[in-house]
């Protein structure tokens, strides 16, 4: 039962790459380097100073969805320190801050001084995703499209930067501006490069070859019906005892037959019939007797 299986494995994130074609956009320069042989002279050496505390709290309190008190944390070392050199950071933090409390416009204004003044292009990358972010919960989609576009474009080499997220959120973007053609480019994209990541069943959902606009034009998620049973009691038994064997999307689907209410016990999301055709072949080996059933996506609110 690999096929079957294989959609219990934990998320992880390809780190494939995808190129743009024909897109040709200006350079971004890197960090000089010393290139002096030998020791450096102790009057050049450079003193990295130690990240405030009050920023690292800050950091902390944003993880934990705690906006009003990251805000309160840095607004304070901002007003003690007006000349920084972590102010690019304290700006990002502080946009990050009246972001998570649902503030986008105040939020995007202290993004953009983090652009502007950071000298670390991870920080300027990560100030970008937040500033595109602003603008897609502001319903502003060309504007949000583009910038999704140009950080795919030229800050994919960044550490830790979503792509995916960024690629899923450049198609959702620029769905929402009228151009579905660009976007099932990009959700083709995430389910390509990241197939068992977080965004790829939301990529499927909204691209169009999966769920047609008409939703009679054809069945667009199929599963295995395992069983069916006259008590959802036993079926949800059922369903347990799959999940505990390491099948994954297992659900029980209220339904009646012959005017009867019955619980079908149901395996597995695929999103075109070859798929499903291979996973009960999978599961005949297995020694469960299934059968493909069709059934309707619901689009993503």
């Amino acid at each position: 039962m690999n096929r079957l299986c294989s959609f219990l494995k934990p998320w992880t994130i390809n780190a494939a790459r995808v190129g743009l074609v024909g897109l040709l956009l200006a350079g971004v320069t890197g960090c000089d380097k010393d290139d002096q042989d030998g020791p450096v002279p102790a009057s050049s050496t450079k003193v990295i100073p130690t990240r405030p505390e009050a920023l690292s709290l800050a950091r902390q309190d944003i993880r934990a969805g705690n906006g009003p008190s990251a805000q309160q944390r840095v607004e304070a070392y901002l007003k003690e320190n007006r000349t920084t050199p972590f102010r690019a950071e304290a700006e990002y933090l502080l946009g990050q801050a009246f972001t998570t409390q649902g503030d986008f416009d105040t939020g995007k204004k202290h993004l953009e001084i983090a652009i502007d003044e950071a000298q670390d292009r991870d920080l300027k990358a990560f100030a970008m995703l937040g500033r595109a972010n602003c603008n897609m919960e502001m319903k502003a989609y060309h504007l949000a499209s583009r910038q999704y576009h140009w950080l795919e474009t030229m800050y994919r080499d960044v550490k830790g930067l979503p792509q995916d997220e960024i690629m899923f959120k450049l198609g959702l973007s620029s769905k929402r501006a009228g151009a579905p053609e660009t976007a099932d480019y990009w959700f083709n994209r995430v389910i390509e490069l990241y197939a068992t990541g977080p965004y790829a069943e939301d990529a499927k959902r909204e691209n169009s070859k999966y769920t047609p606009s008409n939703s009679s034009d054809k069945p667009l998620v199929y599963s295995l019906e395992f069983k069916n049973y006259n008590d959802e009691k036993k079926a949800n038994e059922e369903a347990d005892i799959l999940r505990a064997k390491g099948y994954r999307d297992v659900e029980v689907i209220p339904t009646s037959r012959n005017g009867f209410a019955t619980w079908e016990v149901h395996i597995g999301k695929f999103y075109n019939k070859n798929d499903a055709q291979l996973a009960k072949t999978d599961a005949d080996l297995a020694g469960l007797d299934t059968h493909i059933r069709p059934a309707i996506v619901e689009p993503m609110k």
